[in-house]
């Protein structure tokens, strides 16, 4: 299983709601909602995930392209990690939602 990273607030009782979510996805150039999205897999067949909540980071640094696909469940929004250049787009994400990144074993960055 792909090792994840979270955006999510210390207080469990005030935890990200869909609506921050997707009030900030409307509000961050850098990111497209989506309702779907798909993935081809090593061995060539498509994976798919459909539901509320999921955003897409496009970005190119330095001559790399690379995709981020952020999803929203139980009040936390997730990615697979994929590079540092994601870490610092979900800080500054979760700079604005007053929240914190973590990774899947639960430390912070």
């Amino acid at each position: 299983m792909a090792y994840e990273i979270h955006i999510q607030r210390k207080d469990e009782d005030n935890s990200i709601t869909m609506e921050e979510w997707k009030s900030y996805i409307e509000n961050d150039k850098e990111l497209e909602a989506t309702d779907h999205i798909e993935i081809e897999l090593p061995n060539g067949m498509t994976m798919g995930m459909s539901g509320e909540g999921m955003a897409v980071w496009k970005k190119t640094i330095e001559d790399e392209e690379f995709e981020v696909t952020f999803t929203f469940r139980e009040g936390e929004i997730s990615a697979r990690y994929l590079n540092d250049n994601q870490i610092k787009k979900m800080k500054e994400i979760a700079s604005k939602l007053k929240a914190i990144v973590v990774g899947d074993e639960g430390e912070e960055y």
